[in-house]
């Protein structure tokens, strides 16, 4: 018996076994499912309050700027109701004093008024009205004198920058857009009542690609130009195609005055300049300092008319828009940074 105790005493005792990863994890397994799930927790409260505060920016973005977009609307038709009555007032339009200068000039004025506050409204029957008005007065030898047709003179002047500055504006607004393209051309009629249309080849913001479009000249009328747009595309495919013709003014605006040609494209005509030299005989005293070397240089070529046009061609869905993309760039901002947060 005390041999075997003492061969017990003897024996090795075995090590305590090493933990390996897997007990670690086992042990620690609690407590990182744990940790995770707080961790998964807070990132989607997190995401749910974001989307949340975007939701509720969004909201209130749009009620504010749908009372902005109300409140301006309701001025603006209180203030053009108000400018129209004033316009077709008894006191302006009197059919006792039609020639007066002074309520001549307030239509003008009213015309100008509108024209910056309404850019997007067609008046172009106003514009014309008026002009084709002081035209007859100021080459009206009988009623009228040389004083007075000077003032009519330089009144339809007046008018015609209001509309040449409104129209040039909406084309330099369509010209900054993606898409679009501008084509200069220049028309001189002689003595002799030939006309030459002179086309820039290069285009103004259109990538190099050229415009398929031809402006046949027809007829120049003291700031009426007839012209015709020859679609090169069209006139391939149709054997039958005419070209439709037009008579632009200095009051075409190409948000308003403008023709579809194909599918999404769209084409406007813009009058940006016309001289003829019978003007500088007749009213010298009243052109434009600035102006005169023109005509003075017009009448030594032997031009009697000269005009300028700009073609502008765009796609579609940039007619009709109004001025005020404001709100729509701020919910697109929204919802992109919505989806970054997502």
């Amino acid at each position: 018996m005390a041999e075997r105790d003492i061969q017990k005493q003897e024996e090795p005792t075995e090590a305590p076994r090493k933990k390996d990863l897997w007990d670690i994890l086992q042990a620690l397994g609690p407590a990182l499912i744990a940790a995770a799930v707080a961790v998964i927790g807070s990132v989607y409260s997190y995401q749910q309050a974001q989307m949340t505060k975007a939701s509720e920016m969004r909201e209130v973005y749009t009620k504010i700027m749908t009372e902005r977009e109300n409140s301006d609307n309701n001025i603006r038709a209180s203030m053009f109701q108000m400018l129209f009555n004033a316009m077709f007032d008894k006191d302006i339009n009197s059919a006792d004093t039609p020639d007066n200068v002074n309520q001549i000039k307030k239509r003008v004025m009213f015309l100008d008024v509108l024209s910056r506050n309404f850019d997007t409204v067609d008046i172009k029957p106003l514009f014309e009205d008026l002009d084709g008005e002081l035209t007859r007065k100021m080459y009206n030898d009988r009623s009228y004198s040389d004083g007075a047709q000077e003032d009519y003179f330089a009144l339809r002047s007046e008018l015609r920058r209001i509309g040449r500055n409104l129209a040039v504006k909406q084309l330099n607004a369509l010209a900054s857009l993606p898409g679009t393209m501008v084509k200069t051309i220049v028309l001189i009629e002689d003595k002799d009542k030939n006309i030459m249309v002179m086309q820039d080849e290069t285009t103004a913001n259109g990538n190099g690609d050229t415009l398929p479009v031809e402006i046949k000249a027809q007829n120049l009328d003291d700031g009426k130009v007839e012209i015709a747009i020859d679609y090169q595309k069209a006139k391939a495919s149709d054997k039958g195609f005419k070209a439709p013709s037009f008579i632009i003014t200095f009051y075409d605006m190409p948000y308003i005055d403008n023709s579809v040609l194909d599918k999404d494209m769209r084409v406007g005509v813009v009058l940006t300049k016309y001289a003829t030299t019978r003007e500088i005989d007749l009213f010298r005293d009243r052109i434009d300092r600035r102006l005169l070397k023109d005509y003075e240089d017009l009448k030594a070529g032997g031009i009697a008319k000269y005009a300028e046009l700009r073609l502008i061609k765009f796609p579609a869905k940039y007619t009709g828009h109004r001025d005020r993309p404001y709100l729509q760039e701020i919910l697109q901002n929204l919802v992109e940074n919505e989806k970054s947060v997502r």
